[in-house]
């Protein structure tokens, strides 16, 4: 794949299934279930379609007609409010409970549809940084393969990097984006992205392995070997004689179904994967509690402040790259916001560390599902991390205010986790009415950036080759297998590792 987009498939294999959407039933028997149709679930569904694989079943909750980009088929302004104002958005659910409100409510939740957060997302693509992945916290043989490469082929990152700049259209980020930009005593850098845009719109998407699966007509048609079941949700892994056997499931009609398979993969988003992984390994007798730690998210805050656009660089993203004292990076959005006018969204993005009293757990009930329950908590070290980020963003707003020549308003922060000052602050309706020059801050609460991750660590719970040690048959993918998340996005590692394990599954 290294360097070459991947192709749609035209929707003609033996496999197809009545497409993405299936109402069919729900197949007794695959070879391997894979649960989740977002981001890691998709890209490894499509990674084995391209290993050759055969009899995989992708079971989402959601429906599966429309896999368009919430940028394509929306204006700035209503794609903002659906990831904001998620009471907008059909597709939005919470499947837990949050025991450390505020964190892990409001917008803290699920798209279920097929594609996921994949159709939400800015397609920011950042390798996790040298000082989180490393071997002494991570597999020695996984890291080799993300960065170094094994038995003569390209590193992970470098493959799928390689194929993102292809997919849009040759280069990361705007050609209009000068090479850097040097402002408020700060060098940037182009901020990678893997989007493209429509010609003469303001619409764009950020990449998904679904663009592989959307017919000439439009329509999505999965891969051969692959089937999909939407409008499907999976309550339970189903376990027996100390393995995983398969999954059980209930169709969009309430009728419950249990599908046998050889392996299963947990690609439900960490927190929902993290439920069925504790749920399983309990009824194997492998965890005393269904309760599973080491949950994180990633510790983000800002300021947004309306300016004359003159001074400021060209509109487009820019990023800093983290320093590893700080366990952030920097990052710096420029909207148009009128004639002569621009948006200055400023944010860092650190590292909350794994910490065993942020955790995932359910609570046995009469059913078969077991409902998940959250709660988390900030370490000393957290707390540095904050502090620290908003001295850099003080000393950052005070060093660009002076090169515009305008008044430094001071940047007032809250404590953190204060409802009053979340990241629904970025919102238009809430931007359009800030006075020019006032910056406005705002902090991410946990549970709230898409992030999350951490609780189902290779290494540890997982054996490199995303296994469960405790429980044959079962894997898992996405950001809850990651050991620490480190700064960046987590998609270009999701992505890289998803492609990984498919030809591990598919070679095993």
């Amino acid at each position: 794949m290294s360097g070459n987009p991947r192709k749609r498939h035209d929707g003609t294999g033996t496999h197809r299934a009545g497409g993405a959407s299936s109402s069919g039933p729900v197949p007794r028997h695959a070879r391997t279930v894979i649960v989740g149709g977002g981001l890691a679930g998709v890209e490894l569904a499509t990674a084995l379609a391209d290993h050759g694989a055969e009899d995989v079943l992708l079971l989402e909750a959601g429906p599966g007609e429309d896999l368009a980009h919430i940028h394509m088929t929306h204006s700035r302004t209503h794609a903002t409010e659906l990831v904001f104002a998620p009471e907008r958005d059909p597709h939005f659910h919470r499947s837990w409970r949050s025991e450390a409100p505020p964190h892990y409510t409001g917008i803290s939740g699920l798209r279920r549809r097929l594609g996921g957060r994949s159709l939400y997302w800015h397609g920011v693509v950042l390798p996790l940084e040298d000082w989180a992945l490393h071997p002494s916290d991570w597999p020695a043989e996984v890291v080799t393969a993300l960065t170094a490469g094994t038995a003569g082929e390209p590193s992970w990152y470098d493959r799928v990097t390689a194929d993102l700049t292809a997919w849009s259209g040759g280069r990361l980020w705007d050609a209009a984006q000068p090479g850097c930009a040097v402002f408020g005593g700060q060098e940037f850098l182009p901020l990678p992205r893997a989007c493209r845009r429509l010609p003469g719109t303001d619409r764009w998407e950020a990449y998904t392995a679904l663009d592989a699966w959307r017919g000439p007509d439009g329509r999505p048609a999965p891969p051969p070997g692959v089937s999909v079941r939407c409008d499907t949700e999976v309550l339970a892994v189903d376990v027996r004689a100390g393995r995983a056997r398969g999954v059980l499931v209930r169709a969009a009609d309430g009728t419950t179904a249990t599908v046998a398979a050889d392996t299963v993969v947990l690609c439900a988003a960490t927190v929902e994967s993290t439920r069925l992984a504790a749920h399983a390994l309990a009824t194997a007798g492998a965890l005393r509690t269904p309760r599973l730690g080491g949950l994180a998210d990633h510790l983000v805050q800002g300021f947004t402040v309306r300016l004359p656009a003159g001074p400021l660089p060209v509109p487009g993203s820019y990023h800093v790259p983290s320093d590893p004292a700080l366990r952030s990076y920097l990052r710096m959005d420029v909207h148009p916001d009128g004639p002569g006018r621009a948006l200055l969204d400023v944010r860092i993005t650190g590292e909350q560390l794994p910490n065993q009293e942020s955790v995932v757990e359910c609570r046995p009930s009469g059913g078969a599902s077991w409902r998940a329950h959250v709660r988390t908590a900030l370490l000393p070290e957290d707390r540095k991390v904050i502090g620290a980020q908003r001295d850099l963003l003080r000393d950052f707003w005070t060093t660009a205010a002076r090169e515009l020549g305008v008044p430094a308003a001071p940047l007032v922060f809250t404590d953190f986790g204060d409802t009053d000052r979340d990241n629904t602050r970025v919102l238009p309706d809430r931007t359009r009415s800030q006075p020019e020059g006032r910056p406005e801050t705002w902090t991410s609460l946990l549970g709230t950036e898409d992030h999350e991750g951490g609780s189902l660590p290779l290494g540890r719970l997982l054996e490199a080759d995303h296994a469960f040690s405790a429980l044959p048959g079962l894997h898992a993918a996405g950001p809850a297998v990651f050991p620490r998340l480190g700064a960046a996005n987590p998609s270009l590692t999701t992505i890289a590792l998803s492609r990984r394990l498919a030809g591990l599954l598919a070679g095993a």
